[in-house]
């Protein structure tokens, strides 16, 4: 059984802390990184790790990609030079080697940091406000996998996560979810459905309704109280590629992969 974390409270409040930063990016043009991808090729002038290499992508709103050996997604705007990056999500499995955990930590300090792009070449720079750069990027010659809408993607159960560890679903099982408009549906034995809304990162949901018919076993009727529990008690989601995470304050929650 797989075995991880999910972070969300200390990178939004990283990226919060930083969020009013106005950032200068003198002596070059600023590229424009909606639509484009990246490989982090230096953090702090420090060269990054051959095969444990940072990424990031940015797509829309959103930035996402692999801290180092972890899987992060943030909120993301531009204007002009100016970078904004505000409150996301990363998973937190234990790195190995110490040098990996090392570089991860480096380049989420400076990715919390950012305050403005610039290009150098073919190539582009993160700066922080006072104009030092804090990361060095190289354009990716393939596009990384932009996140999967939250809406009209249908999400299948992979994970349920209970505090300090995750569960897999239960054998055999199916667990679903769609979010249409200000509508949840789904089944996780029961078919269920209720209101939710989404504002940036913030999610809330419920209360739901389903139907009562008898789970085939008792760990299905176990895991359906959970679910639908945690569903209700989320506050934020994150998508990174095609996963869905749902975090209630406890640091509960569910991981969901597009279908």
């Amino acid at each position: 059984m797989r075995k991880y974390w999910i972070v969300t409270v200390g990178l939004v409040a990283i990226l919060a802390a930083c969020s009013s930063a106005v950032p200068a990016a003198p002596g070059a043009s600023a590229p424009k990184l909606d639509g484009t991808s990246w490989t982090v090729t230096a953090i702090g002038g420090t060269a990054t790790i051959a095969g444990h290499q940072p990424t990031i992508a940015f797509a829309g709103d959103r930035a996402s990609g692999l801290a180092s050996c972890n899987q992060f997604g943030v909120g993301f705007s531009q204007s002009g030079s100016t970078v904004k990056l505000t409150s996301g999500a990363m998973t937190a499995m234990a790195c190995t080697p110490e040098t990996v955990m090392t570089q991860e930590q480096a380049f989420t300090a400076a990715l919390a940091a950012t305050a403005a792009v610039r290009s150098a070449g073919t190539a582009a720079e993160l700066l922080d406000s006072a104009g030092k750069v804090v990361l060095a990027l190289q354009p990716q010659s393939t596009p990384a996998e932009s996140p999967k809408p939250l809406t009209g993607t249908t999400w299948h159960l992979s994970a349920i996560i209970a505090q300090a560890a995750t569960a897999s679903p239960v054998a055999g099982s199916t667990v679903t979810l769609q979010v249409t408009g200000d509508q949840i549906t789904g089944k996780a034995c029961n078919t269920f459905r209720g209101q939710v809304t989404i504002d940036g990162s913030n999610f809330k949901a419920g209360p739901l309704m389903s139907t009562k018919m008898a789970c085939a076993n008792p760990d299905e009727n176990a895991q359906e109280s959970a679910v639908l529990t945690t569903i209700e008690a989320a506050t934020s989601y994150g998508i990174v590629g095609d996963i869905l995470t749902l975090t209630a304050a406890d640091g509960t929650g569910l991981e969901f992969r597009a279908a």
